[in-house]
């Protein structure tokens, strides 16, 4: 029996990663859409999208920003659309772009986390010399001292909201899953409103308030989830810094779907930067072909997560 073939999710922007760390980090709506349209052509099937102000690159949820280029990426390719629902200070706020252009997923962390972007810095290879340097001031509040300050904070409340609207709205949900006790808060939330279709989870390790993406962790993450939610999961493993290429490959070898892109990392190794997204999609694909393991296809993914065909 043919193992069943690995999705490729290209996440090319996010919301913390600073135009002063890379130049190569798409930041205008053009940026993030011709990156996003190269990546599909390598080999990604999901685009997982963040959305910035393109006069300074900070992250945004402004709606006229998005429309900028999720309906191009609708238009001119074929890749499932998967807008990020994280950022603002209700599920209304949170969702508003979402319900406006309808992607087939929107994603949703579930857990609240000290997130630690001064380590995030750091495994960039961005000390504080470099933070000082950094050209707008954002920037330099995002990883400075008061980074130290920072919650990222998703209430059951506002969570609760989410997956509510989310669910009558027909619209995927795809939840980050930053550590083991979040699974269990997933569980917590859908034992109220059980999801119909498909469960999607995504591991986002590496971070510094959750879990690390060793191997062993990896492993126990997907035993928990499959106990928990059984034949309805679809997972999706990722790891950020240096060590997500290597994270996605574990991820694709213990058979779940896979995540990279300039939102988790910049740098191929230290001191050389990933000339944008393609070249994280190409090299894990040199991998995977190495390792026999095949990458699915848009249209498959959308059977693998029981979406529609466009």
């Amino acid at each position: 029996m043919a193992a069943q073939k690995i999705i490729i999710t290209c996440a090319p922007t996010g919301a913390s990663m600073t135009p002063s760390m890379s130049p190569y980090l798409p930041v205008t709506p053009n940026q993030i859409a011709e990156q996003s349209l190269a990546a599909v052509k390598a080999g990604a099937a999901v685009l997982h999208l963040h959305a910035r102000d393109p006069e300074d690159g900070r992250p945004t949820i402004a709606l006229d920003v998005w429309e900028q280029f999720v309906p191009r990426l609708k238009a001119e390719c074929d890749a499932v659309i998967n807008m990020s629902a994280s950022m603002g200070p209700t599920a209304e706020a949170r969702l508003q772009a979402s319900l406006k252009l309808r992607p087939e997923i929107a994603t949703v962390i579930v857990g609240s986390i000290n997130y630690g972007n001064f380590n995030k810095a750091r495994e960039q290879g961005a000390g504080p010399e470099d933070i000082a340097r950094f050209k707008y001031q954002w920037e330099k509040d995002s990883f400075g001292p008061e980074s130290y300050d920072k919650i990222t904070s998703n209430s059951y409340k506002t969570i609760d909201r989410m997956i509510e609207v989310l669910i009558d709205n027909d619209i995927l949900i795809e939840f980050e899953i930053y550590d083991v006790g979040h699974l269990y808060i997933l569980e917590h939330h859908l034992s109220g409103r059980p999801v119909k279709g498909k469960i999607v989870v995504q591991f986002l390790t590496g971070i510094l308030g959750g879990i690390t993406s060793e191997i062993d962790h990896l492993l126990h993450l997907k035993r928990t989830a499959e106990r928990l939610f059984g034949d309805q999961l679809v997972l999706f493993t990722h790891g950020t810094g240096m060590v997500n290429i290597r994270t996605a490959t574990y991820g694709a070898m213990m058979g779940t779907n896979v995540r990279v892109g300039q939102e988790d990392n910049l740098f191929d190794r230290p001191g050389k930067p990933f000339k944008g997204n393609v070249e994280q999609i190409e090299k894990l694909m040199r991998i995977l072909g190495e390792l026999n393991i095949e990458t699915a296809t848009p249209a498959e993914a959308r059977q693998l997560l029981g979406l529609p065909q466009r």
